[in-house]
């Protein structure tokens, strides 16, 4: 695979370890879910990086060789801050989407509340635990999920929360999170994601 290793730093100093992909203007920050490091978007980048889009996988602290700062375990939102801070660096990148499942979906849309438009063009939030405050997110917001899954009910209600622009897409079936990826559907929810950062 063609990436390059990288590691920044997390808003509140924590070390962060991730792979790059690509050096395209559209690009995306990929944050796993709790069960999941960065590799298992490496499937995921590979194709992105097909349909000219670069992608940063990292892992959260206290996963991989990623230690944290002064939040402790619980700052994921600081590390999410601290990617979109790196990527900001980066000459070629001109626009950055935040892509994040269950754990990490809950991270960017923490990270989307502190950011305006020109900073970030939009958020996938993929089976997102639940979130407060979305109604504070004035960016794109995409929500996908699962019909059946245990955090259907809460997707819905972040969707009907938020008032900035928005989608919601519930596949059939219970499958949860980046899971869904290793069903039919793969190529459904992958079409799906490049048409949202390319919008």
């Amino acid at each position: 695979m063609d990436f390059k290793e990288i590691q920044f730093e997390a808003a509140d100093g924590g070390e962060i370890h991730g792979s790059l992909f690509g050096t395209y203007p559209d690009s995306v920050i990929l944050a796993h879910g709790k069960v999941f490091n960065k590799e298992s978007f490496y499937d995921l980048s590979e194709v992105l990086l097909k349909n000219k889009i670069t992608s940063l996988a990292f892992d959260f602290r206290g996963y991989g060789l990623s230690k944290t700062g002064s939040s402790g375990l619980s700052g994921l939102g600081e590390d999410v801050i601290g990617a979109i801070n790196f990527m900001k660096t980066q000459d070629f990148v001109k626009n950055i989407t935040l892509l994040g499942a269950s754990m990490g979906g809950n991270a960017v849309l923490n990270a989307a509340k502190l950011y305006k438009p020109e900073e970030i063009k939009s958020v996938i939030a993929l089976s997102s635990t639940f979130v407060e405050g979305v109604n504070f997110i004035d960016i794109p917001v995409h929500y996908l999920g699962s019909e059946d899954e245990k955090f259907a009910e809460g997707i819905k209600n972040m969707y009907n929360g938020t008032k900035s622009k928005k989608s919601l897409h519930l596949f059939k079936g219970g499958t949860h999170g980046q899971n869904i990826f290793a069903t039919e559907l793969k190529d459904e929810l992958t079409a799906l994601i490049i048409s949202y950062i390319k919008e």
